[in-house]
């Protein structure tokens, strides 16, 4: 973890620092307090940089986080760049305390691009995407993201639990454990389908970083949830499922 830390003076806010956290509390934060509850992805906490008020700047008194990593797929192209060692993160996960305000966000997002951009020259773009279950990405709007178009996401609840699981889960075979808990709650009928705007916004680093799509203006408000009937050929899972049972 770097060394480096901002200290920001503002009339609403009061002063600010914003600084690097640890991984370990970056999780511990995001898990807690994220509305999704989950750290899904290996590739997450690359960066992680805290929120806090000044004199108060234990890792016990963060007050917000934004999470930085690597793009799920890091092989996907993307994405151009003269540089051969050019990446784009991604800004994984973003939770602000409420005692803070709405305008801590931009805040936190604006002076953690920056500060990646020093620790890392090969980083030449941030993307994230916004969930339409909470809106259509306003933050990004307010931050200067370009925005490059939606598509949709299918998630699915279990009935139960009401947990809420992404449909890779079900489909990606590197995770047996989660593949073959998911799938069987799927044959069960343990699940309720829905699809969700997922929109695309991604904040250049670099002149020279251009992406596959072109820009899109911002899109009109939105939110919610479609249902869905995700039908999978079960007699294909079954198969799968009973092989890596074996294989146990």
């Amino acid at each position: 973890m770097c060394k480096m830390e901002i200290r920001i003076k503002t009339k609403s806010l009061g002063s600010l620092v914003i600084k690097p956290i640890s991984k370990a509390k970056a999780k511990d934060l995001i898990i807690k307090n994220h509305y999704s509850h989950k750290w899904n992805n290996a590739g997450f906490g690359l960066y992680n940089f805290g929120i806090f008020r000044e004199g108060k700047e234990l890792e016990t008194q963060c007050l917000g986080v934004a999470v930085y990593g690597y793009m799920k797929n890091l092989n996907a192209k993307i994405f151009t760049h003269p540089s051969p060692d050019a990446i784009m993160l991604e800004l994984n996960r973003m939770w602000i305390d409420d005692s803070l305000g709405k305008n801590a966000e931009s805040l936190l997002i604006a002076h953690s691009l920056k500060a990646i951009k020093r620790l890392n020259k090969n980083v030449v773009a941030v993307q994230s995407f916004a969930d339409g279950r909470l809106g259509c990405g306003t933050i990004y709007k307010a931050s200067n993201f370009k925005y490059y178009g939606k598509h949709q996401t299918v998630f699915l609840r279990n009935k139960r639990t009401k947990e809420i699981t992404h449909h890779q889960n079900l489909t990606n075979t590197t995770c047996r454990s989660i593949y073959v808990r998911e799938n069987i709650a799927y044959l069960l009928g343990d699940f309720e389908h829905f699809k969700v705007d997922t929109y695309r916004y991604i904040f250049p680093l670099c002149k020279h970083f251009k992406f596959k799509n072109p820009e899109k203006p911002y899109p009109p408000y939105n939110k919610g949830e479609y249902p869905f009937e995700w039908v999978r050929d079960r007699a294909k899972i079954k198969e799968r499922l009973k092989r890596f049972i074996d294989e146990l």
